[in-house]
């Protein structure tokens, strides 16, 4: 069945795609032996890629200012609903932190995974990819609904 909305479909597929490539290079920051390392690559990383994930969907602070009243009501409305930490506000590191602090079982999981020889290292490398990969997914995810919501 084809989409109401090709145009958001082919941002969401771009969207992903950047997030994959930049998934990769937390994978790789994980599996250098330095504690905490990848954790900070991680919030330079998402500090860089949520506003930008925001702006190609049209939903970065600056843009929905710039809707009609009506518009800028709904968007704000269905950004409340969602309950998103990220969508239509100023992305900071301690956001960022407070978002990779919610899955903090895993990032210490992946620590101490890197002081194990080798499988270790794949280990928190997998984690690193995927951790990156969720935070960034589930805001591609609040974008979308929004934007869908905004073009009625």
């Amino acid at each position: 069945m084809a989409s109401r909305h090709p145009e958001l479909d082919r941002i969401r597929a771009d969207c992903e795609a950047l997030v994959r490539r930049r998934a990769l290079v937390s994978a790789g920051a994980a599996v250098v032996p330095v504690p905490f390392l990848d954790v900070v690559v991680d919030a330079s990383i998402l500090t860089a890629l949520i506003p930008e994930i925001s702006r190609r969907f049209g939903l970065a602070p600056e843009q929905i200012a710039a809707f009609d009243p009506e518009t800028r009501e709904v968007a704000w409305g269905e950004i409340a609903r969602r309950g998103s930490q990220f969508l239509g506000l100023v992305v900071t590191r301690t956001l960022v932190r407070q978002s990779i602090q919610g899955m903090a079982t895993k990032i210490i999981s992946r620590q101490v995974a890197k002081f194990v020889p080798l499988g270790g290292q794949m280990v928190a490398a997998g984690l690193g990819y995927f951790v990156m990969r969720k935070i960034a997914y589930n805001h591609i995810d609040d974008c979308y609904a929004v934007a869908k919501v905004t073009l009625r």
